[in-house]
């Protein structure tokens, strides 16, 4: 019987140290500086002590303190990427040397990045267009062509992928090019197409415009407030105040013919950041006043 016991005792033992040397990876093995170009960035977001996460085509590169980082693992090509309260929610395909399927279906991660767990749709289908909620992790997907497990449209998961629900979107003039989910109301939704910026408080069954005829190009929600951009002969950043229903221009760098693809705001704070359809990212501490360039063309500042 004792042996028994002290067979099982190493045997846990073994598990244990195996799962902490899984979840544990330290920052100096995962990280390494960066000094090169970012290449087909799809999200961005403020991701805690890690600073923010630029989700490009060879892994997620990382901005703190004026110095860059780059992961040494899991170097996906990220797509449709949403930081969350505990992580973040992706789509995409596998990098060089990765044993995930590809495409990667909806991928999440609650460790940074050193580990993802299948969501939905593992080698079935990657998302160019994905919203998550922060806090209420509700799941928004377009989906521009279907299968037998998704059909074409606007889709949404409440439940982490178990099931799935395609909603009308009735309003919505063009393609959707992207999604953001309120971060506690998973009811409440917004997309851009091509042709403008609308808002949804029933679940994405019906949409009313909040801007027409221009551009959508960027969407993002706050607790209180819709952060969107627009282009229509030059580049916008609006804020729509939910309970007021009011508008906001926001002073942009000076982004030319240029506007903004993604956009994130860090919360409890007036540091802002954006990343342009021409490769260029920029920093903000109060609320536009004052941008400080940190990428140019790609290349990290």
């Amino acid at each position: 019987m004792r042996q028994k016991i002290t067979l099982l005792s190493v045997l846990l033992s073994v598990l244990l140290l195996g799962a902490c040397g899984q979840s544990n990876q330290s920052d100096q093995e995962f990280l390494t500086e960066f000094d090169g170009k970012l290449e087909h960035v799809h999200g961005i977001g403020y991701m805690g002590e890690k600073g923010i996460a630029f989700a490009s085509h060879d892994g997620l590169k990382f901005y703190k303190e004026k110095t860059w980082y780059a992961t040494t693992d899991q170097n996906n090509d990220y797509m449709g990427f949403n930081v969350v309260d505990k992580g973040f929610y992706t789509s995409g395909h596998p990098g060089k040397g990765s044993k995930l399927p590809n495409p990667l279906g909806i991928q999440k991660s609650s460790d940074d990045g050193k580990n993802l767990s299948d969501v939905a749709f593992e080698g079935d289908f990657d998302f160019h267009s994905m919203g998550v909620g922060d806090i209420n992790h509700a799941i928004y997907v377009y989906n521009g062509h279907g299968n037998t497990q998704l059909s074409s449209g606007l889709h949404k998961t409440l439940d982490e992928g178990d099931s799935w629900e395609r909603v009308k979107g009735e309003g919505i003039n063009g393609e959707i090019v992207a999604i953001a989910v309120h971060p506690t109301n998973e009811k409440m939704i917004a997309v851009t197409t091509k042709n403008g910026v609308y808002l949804s408080e029933d679940g994405g069954e019906k949409f009313l415009p909040l801007e027409e005829n221009v551009n959508g190009t960027a969407v993002y929600f706050s607790e209180n407030k819709l952060w969107y951009g627009t282009f229509y002969s030059k580049p916008q950043l609006t804020t729509y105040d939910l309970e007021e229903e009011t508008k906001e221009q926001i002073s942009l760098p000076k982004l030319g013919q240029d506007a903004v693809a993604y956009f994130d705001k860090k919360q409890e704070s007036d540091e802002m950041v954006i990343y342009t359809y021409q490769n260029h990212a920029y920093i903000t501490k109060n609320k536009g006043e004052k941008w400080s360039q940190i990428v140019t063309s790609g290349k990290v500042d």
